[in-house]
């Protein structure tokens, strides 16, 4: 038997299929230098590049089964190596667009948050002047103050029923006049 360094490509392949490992790691060598340097022209990352070199030998191994000694073994490393090259760019872009849709999404979730909090403060403030004086001094150190009747009572000077009765009649006003606008806020202020 001829040591695998003399055997031709042909006789190489036909060994691997029987799963010479010999003969595998003699295509290896044959191959894998150029392949990688090809590869790494293409995507410019020799970590890449690298593991890409591995996964197209695993492959090889893989399906060396199949391998057809009459065919290009080079011109099948290289379809191989070209899928996985796709495939690498593929998840690649799929990386960036990921990112930069979370990016955009980061960037502008604090400009939404701002302006739907000026919204609701301009809304707010529209229908709190729509209150009677007295509502809305109730309405804002309760709600707004988060205050309680007792507290409110003993600085205003009125009874804690005046005061439930104050924020009944201004919570009535405050739902009509919210009627339309965001749910949201209403929920919030009503509660």
């Amino acid at each position: 038997m001829k040591p695998v360094t003399f055997l031709s490509e042909t006789e190489l392949i036909n060994r691997i299929k029987k799963g010479d490992q010999a003969a595998f790691e003699q295509i290896y060598l044959q191959y894998a230098r150029k392949l990688a340097h090809r590869l790494l022209q293409l995507l410019k990352s020799e970590e890449i590049a690298q593991d890409i070199l591995q996964d197209v030998f695993l492959k090889v191994w893989e399906v060396r089964d199949r391998l057809n000694p009459e065919q290009s073994f080079g011109a099948f490393l290289y379809t191989i190596a070209t899928n996985y090259c796709k495939k690498s760019f593929r998840r690649s872009l799929l990386d960036q667009t990921y990112h930069h849709h979370n990016t955009f999404e980061e960037a502008y979730s604090p400009i939404e948050q701002q302006l739907n909090q000026k919204d609701a403060q301009q809304i707010l403030s529209a229908a709190l002047e729509k209150l009677t004086p007295r509502q809305k001094e109730v309405f804002t150190l309760h709600k707004i103050e988060g205050r309680n009747y007792n507290e409110i009572s003993a600085l205003l000077g009125i009874s804690p029923n005046t005061i439930n009765q104050l924020m009944q009649q201004a919570n009535k006003q405050l739902k009509a006049g919210l009627v339309g606008q965001s749910l949201l806020l209403a929920a919030i202020l009503l509660s």
